[in-house]
């Protein structure tokens, strides 16, 4: 496990605003964007790496 690990609540309006301009960094890089699904997940194929986004349905944090 990541020791590292950082987890705090943010708004709804935060997360917006943080996958908005992750969204616009990513199509900035590069105009073509493999996208991966499977099962649950989400992987952003870029030039110079992988994003990848994972739901885990059920799962709650406070």
């Amino acid at each position: 496990m990541n020791e590292n690990l950082q987890t705090r609540r943010v708004s709804s309006k935060k997360l917006r605003r943080i996958l908005h301009s992750l969204a616009d960094d990513i199509c900035d890089m590069q105009d073509g964007i493999i996208l991966s699904m499977e099962g649950n997940s989400f992987n952003f194929h870029l030039d110079g790496g992988t994003i990848n986004i994972t739901i885990n349905e059920g799962t709650k944090t406070m």
